[in-house]
């Protein structure tokens, strides 16, 4: 037992220097003994001047807060050995730090000090709440019983707010039986009591000793309010007899009307003279206004006795946003919520945690090279949003660094596996925790998600711990879409501002390995600055009839967040068809027949110098690089509205991007046009069908931004500019208003 805080100097705790800290009462002379302490070497000693009773206050209050718990305490013993004494602990409420009548008191159950100079233990206890107006205290202690010239002495005075458990719904006197069992009752074969003999926490523990054989069971005297839908942890610290190993740790569930809804439990199976917690976790049902703790052993034969210490009722502490339940998270009660996947076995360790006092124990059981576990449940999910998983993990010093894949199983409402995703994450060599971070999009049709984690290349001894593990809408995760009516993908970023990190970038990612930067505004995304946590890039440069994604990566310096879409394919062509566009302005593109025999036969000209020498016959040749490819191209296009789509593509001059059809065993290529010529196919001028004969010189990717997009139609007027007038101060013509120059 102790206080959270000791809200007495340590010399009035301890008299370490004198006695200025305490205040004699009447019949009572004060004095700083350096013969018998408690801790330390001092003790504060109370001498009678007639035969009754001493008593010594504090000097100064201390402030304390209205509606708060405080508890206090000191420890006595008798300067010589006598009979029939015995000590109290009183605090005093006041109002203000100094004068006033006090506003109430509360004194501790008195206890007899022994017939010895031994020092009592428990000492005098006192719990009690700060009342209403209190804004100070004091402390008493108090022996009686003495004869003139007789003395005690104390040590060790503390007050202050408990070392209770954070959140508990339980009063500290009631979950920490110090003071008495009042708190608690025997519903069920079983009394109650309070102990000395063992505590999990300070002096006393609650004990429940069985009337018969078979389950026995007690609860509080008073419910506590609970939420429905929130989930609870009620829990008690066990000590269990060597011949009755079971336990039962409940929770019983009750109605505004104080009827019973229902009742949760979970079993456990105790070492016998072995502090253990056991805990129960649990969802208040529909209608639960008020909950007990209950507390069932069961026993092998009447008279057999448990001790019970810091129980407790608390609002589970899920993360926020958390999809899992508390104990898949922690793995506070059992790992049922987890199973082996392959290659490994699992166990409930309590020697390590990150949070609470379990987490799951994995080892690697040589049957395969991965070990794997999964949640057995699902947590719901929403198509096209991302999910961040964040487990925390510890391993043993290694010499090369494990590495661990973050898993995601996507289902549907029906429970059919849609798809995988993963995100790979390498540990460091020292025995420590580490916290892989890993995020994925929810594919279209998803309703549930599934996660795990896979360990690599795991050796026999190789052992983890899995602790403190969430799952949580939000994360970096990018979704591409197909854009209608043209060749090109619009891909959605979400989470850009996850973790504070402040550059981005993205990239298309082949099966190869290669990767190429998108075009944004102004160049390409490879170090954008984080301005918001969405973004939208168009990419219309990705090969036709070719999966491949897009890896997106957010950082600040060397720390890093990245994820990669699911896979995308743009569409081909009909026919034999080829696409052309320019890579700044995709709402200039074009989709043409090539031509019989109008394949471009690529040329890759020589740079050399032969230069010939006198009195030699072989001569000197001075030669660089080829150049590029040349070639011409020609295409066929039938209507009117094919012409001027041509030459709408062609009059700018910009460099082009030529997408051939994937079979065709052509590569896309960059380039630039010569002279165009555009040939009638028959004489008769109404017949719209044209030749055109196409130079064509290979380049390599323009720099500079994108410009527009291929789907802006009124609607994207409509919904960017508030009226014409906006429209017309902000485009300089038509082609601006088209293509989106200047937000138009």
């Amino acid at each position: 037992m102790s206080v959270a805080t000791n809200l007495l100097a340590p010399n009035t705790s301890n008299i370490d220097t004198d006695t200025s800290g305490w205040t004699a009462g009447s019949n009572t002379t004060l004095a700083r003994s350096t013969s018998r302490a408690y801790s330390g070497t001092t003790s504060l000693q109370l001498t009678a001047t007639a035969a009754g009773s001493v008593t010594a206050t504090t000097s100064a209050r201390v402030a304390v807060t209205a509606g708060s718990t405080y508890t206090a305490y000191a420890y006595f013993s008798n300067v010589v050995a006598a009979s029939g004494r015995a000590s109290t602990v009183t605090v005093t409420w006041y109002a203000a730090v100094t004068g006033g009548t006090a506003l109430s008191s509360v004194t501790s159950a008195a206890s007899s000090l022994p017939n010895s100079t031994a020092w009592m233990t428990p000492p005098p206890v006192v719990i009690a709440t700060a009342p209403a107006g209190a804004a100070y205290a004091s402390v008493t202690v108090t022996a009686t019983g003495l004869t003139a010239g007789a003395a005690i002495v104390t040590d060790v005075i503390s007050f202050g707010p408990p070392a209770a458990i954070s959140g508990n719904l339980l009063p500290y006197s009631v979950a920490s039986v110090e003071v008495d069992a009042s708190g608690w009752q025997g519903i069920w074969q079983a009394s109650v009591g309070v102990s000395a003999s063992q505590s999990y926490e300070g002096w006393r523990s609650l004990s429940l000793t069985s009337t018969a054989t078979g389950a026995c069971r007690a609860t509080q005297v008073a419910s506590f309010a609970v939420t429905a839908g929130v989930e609870y942890m009620g829990y008690a610290w066990v000590y269990a007899p060597a011949s009755a190993p079971e336990w039962h740790t409940g929770i019983r569930w009750y109605d505004a009307s104080g009827n019973l809804i229902s009742s949760s439990s979970q079993t456990w199976t105790l070492t016998a003279s072995t502090w253990t917690r056991c805990a129960v976790i649990d969802r208040a049902p529909a209608g639960a206004v008020t909950a007990r703790l209950l507390l069932e052993p069961v026993a092998t034969a009447s008279g057999q006795v448990w001790l019970c210490d810091q129980m407790a009722m608390i609002v589970a502490p899920v993360t926020p946003g958390g999809l899992l339940g508390f104990n898949a998270q922690s793995m506070e009660v059992d790992t049922h919520d987890w199973k082996a996947d392959g290659g490994c076995w699992t166990g409930r360790a309590t020697w390590r945690w990150f949070q609470g006092i379990g987490s799951l124990l994995i080892g690697a059981n040589g049957e395969a090279t991965d070990a794997t576990v999964r949640t057995v449940g699902t947590v719901p999910v929403t198509p096209r949003q991302a999910y961040r998983l964040t487990p925390h993990v510890y391993h043993d010093g290694r010499t090369v660094a494990p590495v661990v894949d973050l898993l995601f199983t996507w289902y549907t409402a029906t429970d059919a596996q849609i798809a995988t995703s993963s995100y790979r994450w390498t540990m460091g060599t020292d025995a420590a925790w580490y916290a892989p971070v890993g995020s994925a999009v929810a594919p279209a049709g998803a309703a549930k998600c599934r996660v795990g984690l896979r360990f690599l290349n795991v050796a026999l001894d190789d052992l983890f711990y899995l602790d403190a593990v969430n799952i949580a809408p939000g994360g970096l995760g990018a979704v591409a879409d197909l854009i209608d009516g043209s060749y090109g993908a619009r891909v959605s970023i979400q989470g850009l501002t996850t973790d504070g990190l402040t550059k981005w970038g993205i990239w298309r990612m082949l099966d190869d390995g290669s990767m190429t930067p998108l075009r944004g505004p102004t160049g390409d995304l490879t170090s954008a600055t984080v301005t918001g946590d969405l973004a939208v890039v168009e990419d219309y440069e990705a090969p036709l009839g070719v999966e491949y994604r897009y890896y997106v990566k957010v950082w600040t310096g060397s720390v890093y967040q990245a994820s990669t879409s699911d896979p995308v394919t743009l569409p081909e062509p009909d026919d034999i068809a080829v696409i052309i566009k320019d890579p700044g302005l995709p709402a200039r593109w074009a989709e043409a027949v090539v031509a019989r025999g109008g394949m471009p036969d690529w040329t890759r000209s020589a740079r050399q110098g032969v230069n010939p020498v006198r009195g030699r016959a072989r001569p000197v040749i001075i030669s660089d690089v080829r150049t590029s490819r040349t070639g011409t191209m020609t295409l066929v296009t039938e209507t009117r509205e094919e012409l001027d789509s041509m030459w709408w593509l062609l009059e700018t001059g910009n460099t082009l991007l030529l997408q051939w059809p994937s079979e065709w065993g052509e590569r896309d290529v960059y380039v630039q046009v010569g002279d165009v010529t555009e040939a009638h196919v028959v004489e008769y001028a109404g017949y719209q069908d044209r030749t055109w004969s196409v130079p064509l010189t290979e380049v390599d990717r323009p720099v500079g931004g994108i410009t527009g997009s291929t789907d802006r139609t009124w609607q994207s007027v409509l919904d960017t500019r508030t009226d014409w007038l906006d429209v017309m101060t902000q485009a300089t013509s038509w082609l601006d208003v088209y293509t989106g120059i200047q937000g138009g």
